[in-house]
């Protein structure tokens, strides 16, 4: 009998295993990474100067190039987070390397004196990033259901945001009062609680292990001698639930006819997932929004600071309080996503990039030093922040939806195993690119045009985005939950 067989619970089973905690450590894991980024970010252009005896002239060039091989690192180290990622049983193993990497990055910024130290740290860093966005989304998908993964996306994503919100400001406090070393050890320790964390949690894979075939938390499509929909069953979300809301019977993903297939008995390679994925105009048009989303971010980490003190004469402090304007409005990304998963990607997502191409825009017509000018920055900086967020939130929710329906929609190609964690690899690859396209263009445009040119092209680009996602999502947010009753239905 399953229950004679079924291992003893662990302590405090049933909080460890929750989604809340396992969502809370998804967002102590982008918190992490925000609150790295901003801390470097913030103490980078002193140390290089006090520290590494840079001269103040260079100090943009490594600013910039340490950057850019953190963008680089993600691309490169993407494929790489979605292989460890999709052959690790255990979730918090990848975690723990993604955790590994940050720590070292952190001790090397720390110790480092040489630039090219901090470059290495850069690269770490980006590495980390790679591992903990791909492994902390899929966890995500793995744990909640797909009518509340918007909240929840939202949820985990604003760590990143309010890492970065926090980050600049204890770093600089720490930095005046305490010195160089106590900002990085602060940032060790946020490592350190955010392993713990991720330590205690227990995923969904693990903890289906403690619990019995009637345990409410298990899928009751796991059937005795059917392997596969048992694997499906594990570790795929559900599109629908039955309609007298009974939670113990879901539709598991992916589960029509493949007991029967031997089509897809193989599981597909890795080429053929991710060039299946980038041929399809959903999945692309999402990427495509996600790529904008990230060159508008770090364009505005590149070009912001250096307009703002050639028009306004503000020192450090101000400037950097000038970005409490676009982050600040990361705090509404789970009613984002909860108002996402109500109306669908395509209004909200659409009207978000929408509000940020015009806000970007009309920054064009900041020219002056006076009062009225510098209202106008912070206003249009926030209206910036609130597209950026609203845009962002509902297409990384949109992505495992996608991909089911994908799958559901060529059994044959994809076979049983959700593809999930590649679609998120892509996704990571694409922030990489686009903290290396950002500065890239933002600094070319503004070097060449001014600020006025340069907002014009981050508006264009913005603009760009709203075409793929209007044209090719879903404007419904059961629509791709229909695709799969539909086919489950006449398949």
């Amino acid at each position: 009998m399953m229950e004679d067989i079924t291992p003893r619970k662990p302590w405090l089973f049933d909080i460890r295993s929750s989604k809340q905690l396992i969502g809370l450590a998804v967002f102590s894991t982008t918190f992490t990474d925000g609150f790295l980024y901003g801390i470097i970010v913030s103490v980078l252009p002193f140390s290089l100067t006090v520290r590494s005896g840079v001269p103040e002239a260079d100090v943009p060039f490594w600013t910039s190039t340490s950057l850019a091989v953190f963008g680089l690192a993600m691309v490169l180290g993407a494929p790489i987070a979605g292989w460890i990622v999709g052959k690790c049983e255990r979730r918090q193993t990848p975690f723990l390397g993604g955790l590994s990497c940050a720590f070292g990055a952190t001790v090397l910024f720390m110790l480092g004196v040489k630039p090219w130290v901090i470059i290495v740290g850069r690269i770490l860093q980006g590495l980390s990033a790679g591992v903990v966005y791909t492994a902390g989304l899929t966890l995500l998908v793995d744990t909640i259901e797909s009518h509340e993964l918007g909240p929840w996306i939202g949820f985990g994503l604003s760590g990143m945001n309010f890492g970065v919100l926090v980050s600049p400001t204890l770093g600089g406090i720490v930095y005046e009062n305490a010195g160089f070393y106590p900002v990085f050890i602060m940032g060790l320790g946020v490592v350190l609680v955010n392993l713990v964390l991720i330590l205690f949690m227990i995923d969904r894979k693990t903890g289906a292990k403690y619990r019995g075939q009637n345990d409410s938390t298990n899928c009751s499509s796991l059937t005795k001698g059917n392997s596969t929909k048992s694997a499906i069953a594990n570790g795929k979300r559900r599109l629908s639930t039955v309609e007298d809301g009974d939670a113990t019977l879901t539709t598991p993903l992916l589960s029509h006819s493949r007991g029967t297939s031997s089509a897809v008995a193989k599981d597909p390679s890795w080429w053929t997932i991710v060039g299946g994925f980038l041929r399809n105009h959903r999945i692309s048009a999402a990427l495509y929004g996600c790529l904008i989303n990230t060159i508008l971010v770090s364009a505005m980490d590149a070009v912001l600071p250096v307009f703002i003190k050639q028009t306004f004469h503000w020192l450090s402090g101000a400037t950097g309080a000038m970005f409490l304007n676009l982050t600040i409005p990361s705090l509404i990304g789970p009613f984002v996503g909860m108002i996402s998963d109500k109306y669908g990607v395509r209004l909200i997502s659409g009207l978000g990039f929408t509000l940020a191409a015009i806000a970007v825009t009309v920054l064009a017509l900041i020219q002056h030093d006076d009062t009225t000018n510098k209202v106008m920055a912070c206003v249009l900086l926030s209206f910036v922040g609130i597209g950026l967020n609203t845009s962002l939130t509902p297409l990384v929710a949109e992505i495992p939806r996608i991909v089911n329906a994908v799958q559901e929609e060529q059994p044959d190609i994809y076979g049983d195993k959700s593809a999930v964690t590649e679609a998120y690899m892509l996704l990571d690859a694409a922030f990489g690119a686009g903290t290396v396209l950002g500065p890239l263009l933002s600094e070319l445009a503004f070097d060449n045009f001014g600020w006025t040119g340069c907002t014009a092209m981050l508006g264009l680009l913005t603009v760009s985005a709203i075409v793929p996602v209007v044209v090719h999502l879903a404007p419904y947010p059961k629509d791709l939950e229909v695709i799969s009753r539909t086919l489950n239905t006449h398949g």
